[in-house]
């Protein structure tokens, strides 16, 4: 602890408008706040609390009164923590995509991009930055169970009100999972949760596959999939399935050269796998979700990613074209190696996933020490042969926002993709 650890407080059972220094120390679950004279503790705030909400729009909207501050609203008290510029910043920065923030006026609604029963998708604008954002406000969701603070990060049964997306998100923010869309905040307007994000320019993989019809670069292929099971490592660790990966789901950023997860709004915790299919694309659905043989668990994840790295690999989905083909050969998991001339490994870790017994998939952390992940093995492959391809094959116009609706689907599923930027 130092002195940037140092804020004021207002409340917290001290005589009425006085005000009394405390230290405010972050850690992955939340912050505490402890008494400077003895460190005692005298406040442990989880992210994962219903009852507490972070008042930022005073200091955010420039609108703060004798002081710099924001408020603390924790099991219907509530404080009024003051501090520097610096010391809110870092704290604000901190608290984002974890902590649920009261929606603020700073944000002004452009034009709605989609809305359905589940939620509206939105083009905001914050007024004091210029700046565009993306707001998905969720009308409808499933309940998550109320979150146990532990290491293991298992749920109880007990429900509280908020969405299981919001809890994904807030877990995966607190865990600095790499390669998800950046939240700016996750608001409450008393009724409804909004997931504000980070506008950014994506290309989504199914888009990446109309434009290359001759087939990706391998060095891209190998790129991609690592980045993604570096993800699903640590959706296997937090007991998280996906229900989502597919070409529309996954993007590409073209300024970070980096796979993006930007739509949760499939997912869920093992512990609600009762009712798993909450979206799943016809084509991606791992067999155990319309079989009674299995249980489901996070290795349907990776069923999930081995039917995307055949799309990566041969530009058509593996089970058929029409409707009914598809989802019987999905289902039986019946599949054919279209390109014997690829590497055995790659195919063998393709047939791995892609297995309809879930018991012989391999855990997202074993993939990862493939052979084809080894530096002998990728120094084989120009790692820049997929930047040189985006370069000389830009798209003409730019659409800044695009839904795509990919059908058949058990559930409608749409996401946001953001084409290319013309040079």
């Amino acid at each position: 602890m130092n002195q940037n650890d140092l804020y004021l407080i207002e409340g917290l059972n001290f005589i009425k408008g006085r005000k009394t220094q405390i230290y405010i120390i972050p850690e992955p679950l939340g912050f505490k706040l402890l008494d400077p004279l003895n460190l005692s503790f005298k406040l442990l705030v989880y992210w994962s609390d219903e009852s507490v909400i972070l008042d930022w729009n005073d200091y955010i909207e420039g609108t703060c009164s004798n002081g710099l501050y924001f408020r603390l609203i924790y099991q219907g008290e509530e404080y009024k923590i003051e501090g520097t510029a610096e010391q809110l910043d870092q704290l604000y920065n901190f608290c984002s995509g974890k902590f649920i923030f009261k929606k603020s006026n700073i944000f002004i609604q452009n034009s709605v991009i989609e809305t359905n029963s589940q939620y509206q998708l939105s083009l905001i604008k914050n007024i004091k930055e210029n700046k565009q954002y993306i707001e998905k406000r969720i009308f409808s969701s499933f309940i998550s169970p109320r979150m146990e603070m532990s290491n293991s990060f298992n749920t109880q049964l007990e429900q509280d009100r908020i969405p299981e997306e919001v809890r994904i998100i807030q877990l995966l923010n607190s865990q600095k999972c790499p390669y998800i869309m950046k939240i700016e905040s996750i608001t409450f307007d008393g009724d409804y949760y909004s997931l504000i994000y980070t506008n950014k320019n994506l290309i989504s993989l199914k888009q990446i596959l109309k434009i290359q019809k001759m087939g990706l670069p391998l060095s891209f292929v190998i790129e991609i999939l690592e980045q993604l099971l570096i993800v699903l490592n640590i959706f296997h660790e937090l007991q998280i399935i996906h229900n989502g990966i597919n070409l529309e789901m996954i993007n590409y950023s073209l300024e970070s050269n980096q796979i993006v997860i930007s739509n949760f709004s499939s997912s869920t915790f093992e512990c609600n796998k009762e009712i798993p299919i909450k979206g799943n694309t016809i084509g991606f659905i791992p067999p155990e979700y319309l079989s009674n043989k299995y249980l489901i668990s996070p290795l349907a994840n990776i069923f999930q990613l081995g039917t995307l790295l055949y799309h990566l690999l041969f530009n058509q989905n593996p089970f058929g074209n029409d409707p009914q083909t598809k989802l019987q050969n999905n289902i039986l998991g019946k599949y054919n190696i279209l390109n014997t001339n690829i590497d055995k490994n790659i195919i063998d870790l393709l047939k791995s996933m892609m297995q309809t017994n879930p018991q012989k998939r391999k855990t997202p952390k074993e993939y990862l020490c493939s052979k084809i992940f080894k530096p002998q093995y990728r120094s084989k492959i120009s790692k820049n042969s997929f930047l040189s391809f985006l370069l000389d094959n830009h798209l003409s116009k730019i659409e800044e926002f695009e839904v795509e609706n990919e059908n058949p689907i058990i559930q409608n599923i749409k996401s946001l993709s953001i084409n290319k930027k013309k040079n």
